[in-house]
């Protein structure tokens, strides 16, 4: 089971605000990391795993 699996079961059981924070927090942390990479290959993993976690944050949002 993943990750998103998981907090999809967590917020259908109603407990979802944490989770939801969790998501937010990590994906401001990728933001700023990003940004401040002079790596060019970190800086495109940084940006899949954003992308990856902006569409799953915006499904348990829609699911909360």
């Amino acid at each position: 089971m993943t990750r998103f699996e998981k907090d999809c079961e967590t917020l259908k059981k109603g407990t979802g605000l944490k989770v939801l924070q969790k998501r937010k927090a990590e994906i401001d942390r990728l933001t700023k990391e990003g940004r401040g990479c002079k790596n060019r290959f970190r800086q495109t993993c940084i940006a899949q795993d954003l992308i990856r976690l902006k569409k799953e944050y915006e499904a348990l949002e829609a699911l909360y």
